[in-house]
């Protein structure tokens, strides 16, 4: 988010920190460098030029500490020419999977928490936490600006996970070709470089995109069929890919649920949870033996509305455009996101990530020296590192670490004072 009241002075304040960074880490994460497209941005603006073209990881690192850019960015596709144009000039010849998922994807109570609104009037200028689509006070439109918490960046990672998990078992791709980043904001990026999915075309790639998401799976084909108002299952010993998963879907609720568990999750009635959970055995029983019970009313409606749910539960947000896209470019790994300051951080394996804090691991300018900020905009409580900070309303001046300035100028909620 540009913010207009940054001065020339402290751009270039900021970009020197970016610079002094550089100067003493080097970027490697990046696969065939020479074939790549980049594009940068500058303060404010994520993409300002494209179709750059670097040799080696020596050039890129060069460029990085000479004109430092606000925002680094490079192309999933592979390219015999990657800084011609047009697109067409280039000679693609293939390109890497790419999968993002930000916090903002997901529909969370925490956003009502942290996400803030001001009004565009002039003449009222009302804010408040939430997002509205009018101001509540005057009517008029809101500008949003959204906030990143634990618990949000939490369902980010946890679904990054299930997907590499999805990847892994189902498509047995090679988890020592996938590039695990921090965006450096909002969410997690995994770039799949297998050999395998390489020169698949655009429309293969929504076809494995389909899969994931669970877009016009067949029933009947996943061993699911209903005859005469009677469901048979695949054996879950034996299931694989979806079949698979919706059984251990199936199971898991059966097994583990309590009698609120499961009015609230199937919203069914009282008596039919306490018939289910009378039956467990039985209807556990069953499904090894590839029956799903039907011993109660409308037994083939209650079976057909679980097995939807659990695809629906299943299946993975991904945008199927974004990730089918052969010349998309994203966040180069190991290089600083200019919109919070924050390391777009490579992860070696799914246990680091698991691990990783998204609000510490990636705050790579850490600093004792105290600046004073005036807030610009409302600011909900967010913590960097182990301490928090916030909330701050308009126009209060605070003593701040150096980091957590840069981080909030570059939010476009502060300035130095």
């Amino acid at each position: 988010m540009s913010n207009p009241n940054t001065d020339y002075n402290t751009i270039n304040y900021i970009r020197n920190k970016f610079k002094d960074y550089y100067s003493k880490h080097y970027a490697e994460n990046i696969k065939d460098i020479d074939t790549r497209e980049f594009g940068i941005g500058d303060y404010g603006k994520k993409i300002s030029k494209r179709h750059l073209f670097f040799s080696d990881l020596n050039s890129f690192n060069s460029y990085l500490r000479k004109q430092t850019p606000f925002f680094v960015s490079y192309s999933a596709g592979y390219f015999k020419y990657p800084d011609r144009r047009p697109m067409d000039k280039k000679d693609w010849y293939g390109a890497d999977i790419v999968y993002e998922f930000d916090s903002d994807d997901f529909s969370l109570p925490c956003h009502d928490r942290h996400n803030v609104w001001v009004c565009k009037n002039p003449e009222c200028k009302d804010y408040g936490y939430g997002n509205p689509n009018f101001c509540e006070k005057c009517k008029a439109q809101v500008e949003i600006i959204e906030w990143t918490c634990d618990e949000c960046l939490g369902k980010a990672k946890q679904e990054t996970i299930r997907l590499i998990n999805f990847l892994e078992t189902d498509f047995k791709l090679d988890p020592s070709t996938f590039i695990i980043s921090f965006s450096g904001s909002k969410g997690y990026h995994v770039r799949i470089t297998d050999k395998s999915i390489i020169p698949l075309s655009k429309s293969s790639r929504l076809q494995l995109m389909n899969y994931i998401l669970g877009n016009d799976l067949n029933l009947n084909k996943l061993g699911f069929k209903n005859e005469r108002k009677k469901w048979s299952c695949p054996s879950p010993s034996i299931a694989k890919g979806w079949s698979k998963k919706i059984m251990n879907y199936l199971i898991n609720i059966i097994s583990n649920s309590s009698e609120k568990e499961l009015i609230d999750r199937l919203g069914i009635s009282s008596k039919k949870a306490q018939l289910i959970l009378v039956n467990k055995e039985d209807i556990l029983n069953k499904m090894h033996h590839n029956i799903l019970w039907n011993e109660f009313t409308a037994s083939d409606k209650f079976w057909k509305n679980l097995i939807n749910k659990a695809i629906e539960d299943i299946r993975l947000l991904i945008d199927p455009s974004s990730s089918s896209d052969i010349y998309k470019i994203m966040r180069t790994p190991d290089t600083i996101h200019g919109g919070t300051g924050f390391l777009s951080t490579s992860i070696k394996s799914i246990e680091d990530l698991k691990e990783f804090d998204a609000f510490s691991d990636p705050v790579v300018l850490k600093s004792e020296v105290i600046k004073k900020v005036k807030i610009l905009k409302p600011t909900p409580k967010f913590r960097l590192i182990k301490e928090y900070f916030g909330p701050y309303n308009i126009d209060e001046i605070v003593d701040l670490p150096e980091h957590v300035a840069i981080f909030l100028i570059l939010k476009g909620v502060s300035k130095f004072e």
